[in-house]
């Protein structure tokens, strides 16, 4: 964008739209990497939580980004779309950023009807639990979005396939992350330590780790199993435990900010998920910290694990076969060790933040010339 008087580039101004921004989730992650990491020299970014807050908000406030909570919680309300047209109108940005199906539907509605011609809406996993209504609103919110932003090979095709978007209009950009320095925390005695972080839902597939972990408990006695996150599922899969007899094999850590800390004492990261992934960033994580990883192969996993390359896929729903692939990683440690390495060199060549947030400032600069 070029400035009228003196003809030389302008700054222009972006504005991330989410529906709240708490801990943890890969989607919150993702936003904090892009707005932190966005050239400051380029543009100006604003975070516009429609809902409520949380952490995270907070501490990208504190890094002198502005937050904005709007508490609005529906679009069902045409009041609603309208205050945030005129919310628009006053602040004047050149791009809406948009996350996730309540934001990215009630922001460019809004967008519409203040004149924001520049609508960008990121799409974080494929939404298979989507009614035909969501589908159509969703194609039609197309015609007035620049480009929707899949993070994977099969979020993309979700999106051209079954919500029968425009194959221009949706582009891949891979999540990023990024690595920071941390003091290394020493492993436990001859304890092999699995982790897993993920929220405590039934697509992630807890329950199948579990059943493995149970299988392995008498051939592996010294094997833990570290669940890191907070959901609905959470009294459901310590009652599966106890069940299980696994108990004293299975801590439940809750919600944690040391995610790192805790990835450097595990031996292994198992994400056993059952349904839809868009591009974990909790693999990306396990990845960048050096830990081998055991996924399902399902959504765009098999586009970042390369199964015995760099990590290891196995099917979803088969805790024999996640069992047996623990098993030969346990009884292997030389190819554990070589996988960790084979990931954490993928991660740097492909999933580094930096590579994320230069690609998302070559789209915004196009569209700004479009």
């Amino acid at each position: 964008m070029k400035d009228l008087v003196t003809g030389t580039k302008s700054k222009y101004k972006v504005l991330h739209l989410l529906e709240w921004w708490d801990l943890g989730g890969g989607l919150e992650t993702v936003t904090k990497e892009i707005v932190c990491g966005l050239n400051k020299d380029k543009c100006d970014v604003e975070v516009w939580c429609l809902h409520r807050g949380g952490p995270m908000a907070e501490e990208i406030r504190q890094k002198g980004i502005p937050v904005r909570i709007l508490n609005i919680s529906t679009y069902h309300n045409p009041f609603n779309i309208l205050k945030l047209a005129q919310l628009f109108k006053l602040a004047k940005p050149d791009i809406i950023h948009s996350h996730v199906y309540f934001a990215s539907t009630i922001g460019r509605l809004a967008a519409k009807i203040a004149g924001i011609k520049i609508c960008v809406n990121h799409v974080h996993s494929s939404y298979w639990h989507y009614s035909q209504l969501n589908l159509i609103i969703e194609r039609i919110l197309s015609f007035f979005t620049y480009k929707i932003i899949c993070v994977s090979q099969s979020v993309q095709e979700f999106v051209i396939d079954h919500e029968r978007i425009d194959p221009a209009k949706a582009v891949v950009i891979y999540n990023g992350i990024s690595r920071r320095n941390i003091q290394t925390v020493p492993r436990v005695g001859n304890d092999f330590v699995i982790t897993v972080v993920a929220s405590l839902l039934a697509n992630k597939g807890h329950g199948v780790l579990l059943e493995a972990i149970s299988s392995l408990k008498d051939k592996h006695p010294h094997i833990k199993c570290w669940v890191v996150g907070e959901g609905e599922m959470e009294a459901q899969l310590k009652e599966h435990a106890k069940e299980l007899g696994i108990e004293k094999h299975t801590t439940f850590l809750g919600v944690r900010r040391d995610i790192p800390e805790i990835l450097s004492a595990s031996h292994l990261f198992v994400l056993p998920s059952l349904l839809r992934e868009g591009l974990p960033v909790s693999i990306l994580e396990a990845m960048a910290y050096g830990v081998a990883v055991v996924a399902s192969s399902v959504g765009g996993i098999p586009e970042v694990i390369e199964d015995g390359k760099n990590g290891c896929l196995v099917p979803p729903h088969d805790p024999q076969r996640l069992a047996d692939c623990i098993d030969g990683l346990i009884c292997n440690p030389e190819r554990c060790h070589h996988l960790a390495l084979a990931g954490k060199q993928t991660f740097e060549e492909r999933f580094e933040a930096k590579i994320m947030v230069n690609k998302i400032e070559d789209l915004y600069e196009e569209s700004m010339e479009a």
